[in-house]
């Protein structure tokens, strides 16, 4: 059998590195998890009906205020992903304080992944949608030496994709380093941890 040339070989192996260091992509973007809206900005979350700013706002998701000086966000399923964007069922204000709960959207709609919330509860950030997965990076919290992953200090800078109740996303720690993986166990509680 011929040699390869060194420089070939070497292409290779890099290659190789480099294609399984990244997460697995393939994703039915097929979502089953609970979220909330961020509710930054006051005058609400615009729910569109397809995925992107060029589709008609059809409602718009706003925070209600109650007499203890919090706000609530209105909650709802998320169902499919698209480019950026979530495709959410009804979303409801919950029976939270002194507000009582009632419906403020009709699903399905659509809005934009930046501004959905939700808390990661498994610390682990895995390389594909699956609990079997290789985890890339452990966010426990570590009693004996700082962990610059912690996941009560992790953000989520942008979503990639989902199947089922994994999210495919790249996140950020307060050092501004990124990580990309497949996280689970999402709580879309405001007021509880999630079961």
């Amino acid at each position: 059998m011929p040699k390869r040339p060194a420089h070939v070989t070497a292409l290779l192996a890099a290659t190789l590195v480099l294609a399984t260091s990244l997460p697995t992509l393939a994703a039915s973007n097929i979502c089953d998890f609970h979220a909330y809206s961020d509710g930054s900005d006051p005058a609400g979350t615009n729910v569109r009906s397809g995925p992107g700013t060029s589709h008609e706002v059809i409602g718009v998701l706003k925070a209600v205020h109650d007499a203890s000086d919090y706000d609530w966000s209105p909650e709802f399923d998320v169902t499919k992903f698209d480019s950026g964007w979530f495709q959410i069922g009804d979303a409801s204000i919950g029976d939270f304080g002194d507000i009582p709960p009632h419906k403020v959207f009709k699903g399905p709609g659509w809005v934009s992944a930046k501004l959905v919330d939700f808390v990661i509860e498994d610390p682990l950030l895995r390389d594909g949608p699956s609990p079997d997965a290789k985890t890339v990076l452990d966010m426990h919290s570590l009693d004996d030496q700082v962990n610059p992953w912690n996941l009560d200090e992790v953000r989520v800078q942008t979503v990639h994709a989902c199947d089922g109740g994994f999210l495919d996303v790249t996140i950020t720690n307060p050092a501004g380093q990124t990580k990309r993986g497949w996280v689970n166990d999402l709580c879309g509680s405001q007021a509880t941890t999630c079961p």
